[in-house]
């Protein structure tokens, strides 16, 4: 028997399916899909691993949770995050491709964006989409060219369905941004909205209290180095506050180039 579908059942399933593709969805387990609401669902125990790690009031003298990072990635950290898998983080088997970071060699500035966004997903390069599209309007206003600085993403691999980054998520890849700084040992960071600021700085961390000065981040291998908390540039398309507030800082930021020696 053939089955007759209408314009708008070809337009809804068709819709349905981009929105399986965003999320990741790339097999079928069933030809018929499976009635969970006849019967109980099972309970099943699940094993206890890492019992020791369980969450626990913090105790005076102890590292804060943000303290913990999994040990340092070799070799070359997988040749700089041009990895196949990563075990300690979940998103390397869920994304498509890995983000690779783009390192400028003597560049003064290094810009670290968000998780990757569809557009980085796909093609693998770093602001490939319509941030870096609104980057190469913003900077030039400073008299920066976004193609001679450093580049990262604050991790290498989107979230299934482009969902916000959770924060066992950041810890596990926060060596691997951390190995990206050292490698293209800028002078200087620009971290575009709370997730590499949150990465980096300070798992609470918010862009309106640290925007507007300096913060010093102190790397893996003892270095310090200053950033400075921006604005995602996502932000400026629907408020005016933010288009405001990012000028200030890009001002801010061009009077301290101009002093740099």
């Amino acid at each position: 028997m053939s089955l007759t579908l209408s314009g708008q059942d070809r337009s809804e399933i068709l819709a349905l399916l981009d929105l399986y593709r965003e999320w990741g969805v790339d097999c079928l387990l069933d030809e018929v899909a499976p009635q969970r609401l006849d019967r109980p669902a099972p309970l099943t125990a699940r094993p206890v691993r890492n019992a020791p790690l369980r969450t626990r009031a913090a105790v005076p003298g102890t590292l804060p949770a943000a303290s913990i990072r999994p040990a340092p990635v070799d070799p070359e950290t997988a040749s700089l995050w041009g990895v196949d898998s990563f075990p300690a983080c979940g998103l390397a088997r869920t994304a498509s491709t890995s983000v690779r970071p783009r390192i400028v060699p003597g560049a003064a500035l290094m810009v670290i964006g968000d998780a990757p966004d569809a557009d980085e997903d796909r093609s693998g390069t770093v602001f490939a989409g319509e941030t870096g599209r609104l980057l190469d309007l913003i900077l030039p206003s400073i008299g920066l060219d976004r193609t001679t600085l450093s580049q990262a993403p604050a991790l290498p691999w989107r979230p299934p369905g482009g969902r916000a980054v959770s924060l066992i998520e950041m810890r596990e890849c926060r060596a691997l941004l951390q190995a990206a700084i050292i490698k293209a040992q800028p002078g200087r960071l620009l971290l575009l909205g709370p997730t590499p600021l949150r990465l980096l700085m300070d798992e609470q961390a918010s862009v309106a209290r640290s925007r507007g000065k300096w913060l010093t981040l102190r790397l893996d291998n003892g270095a310090a180095i200053e950033a400075l908390a921006l604005q995602h540039p996502q932000q400026l398309v629907s408020s005016a506050r933010a288009r405001r507030e990012m000028w200030k800082d890009l001002v801010f930021l061009a009077e301290c180039l101009e002093g740099a020696p």
